[in-house]
């Protein structure tokens, strides 16, 4: 009895390890979930299988990393504010400016995008400084930032800005002549001209080449949502060896095939220490009562 009773506890001790070995192997081997929102932005956002082109860069990277995304598509202002308020856990794509920085944390660098002036060609304009604009009224959509260029060309009254609900409304109105001058990605903008409007639409626009905004978009997590300080250095882990096999290259390859009528563009690209200001960043206060839905 007195040599049975140490071997019954080893066995016991034994199969405890082991169940708390397979308990450790099964949790490591399911891939964790991580709810995102976006609106749609062909090609790079879309409420599609692919989730266009930085849709798919995000799965694939968080994927790299046994992270699986869910997605919520909702108006932009909204897509926003969900993941402000900390109800989902970030959102997809957006460009880094020190009014967000408070509420999010920024990844790396995604794709990079590019605005540019869509117009109308029986009024063709030619610039180098906003200045040679000065008068033209500007479409711009709610929500959406343009940079500090066209910003303070706003404020200094240089251009007369007019706020449309989405970026269609932008292009009827130009369209319309009710307003001079819209500012969108160039890729973005053919892709909506292709697919909502006609073909005697759209020869009654033109983009002129030179680059009023570059910036690159990235992912955005809420700081009120703990843990996702970590999820973004996987995120960001997932990405870098996505660009080291050239994945990202490829997929906006392939997307590239479908844009209609490639413009080369000119102009500065985006500024490599946009993003810097955000690591001296100070989150925001929780407000623990913001819970409900936002509109």
């Amino acid at each position: 009895m007195s040599l049975m009773l140490p071997f019954r506890i080893l066995l016991r001790k034994t199969a405890l390890v082991w169940a708390l070995m397979s308990l450790a192997t099964c949790g490591a081997a399911s891939p964790s979930t991580i709810k995102l929102t976006s609106g749609t932005w062909a090609p790079y956002l879309e409420e599609t299988p692919s989730r266009g082109i930085i849709g798919q860069i995000i799965d694939e990277a968080f994927a790299e990393e046994n992270v699986t995304v869910r997605w919520g598509f909702f108006p932009w202002a909204r897509s926003y504010r969900l993941a402000q308020k900390g109800l989902w856990d970030g959102s997809a794509a957006w460009a880094c400016t020190p009014e967000r920085a408070p509420y999010f944390y920024f990844s790396d660098p995604i794709i990079p995008v590019r605005l540019a002036f869509f117009h109308r060609r029986d009024k063709p304009i030619d610039w180098t400084t906003l200045d040679d604009l000065r008068g033209l009224r500007i479409g711009l959509s709610r929500d959406y930032y343009y940079g500090t260029t066209i910003n303070q060309a706003i404020a200094d009254g240089i251009l007369e800005a007019d706020v449309a609900r989405s970026d269609v409304i932008n292009f009827r109105k130009l369209l319309a002549g009710r307003i001079d001058l819209f500012p969108i990605d160039v890729a973005v903008g053919r892709r909506l001209l292709v697919e909502t409007f006609s073909n005697e639409d759209i020869e009654q626009l033109a983009v002129h080449p030179h680059v009023v905004y570059a910036t690159q978009l990235r992912l955005l997590l809420s700081r009120q949502i703990p843990g996702n300080e970590a999820r973004m250095k996987q995120f960001n882990l997932g990405l870098q060896r996505l660009n080291a096999r050239g994945r990202v290259d490829a997929i906006m390859a392939e997307a590239a095939k479908d844009l209609p009528y490639p413009v080369t563009l000119y102009g500065d690209g985006p500024d490599p220490a946009e993003c810097d200001f955000a690591r001296a960043s100070t989150p925001a206060p929780v407000n623990p009562t913001e819970t409900g839905d936002i509109q």
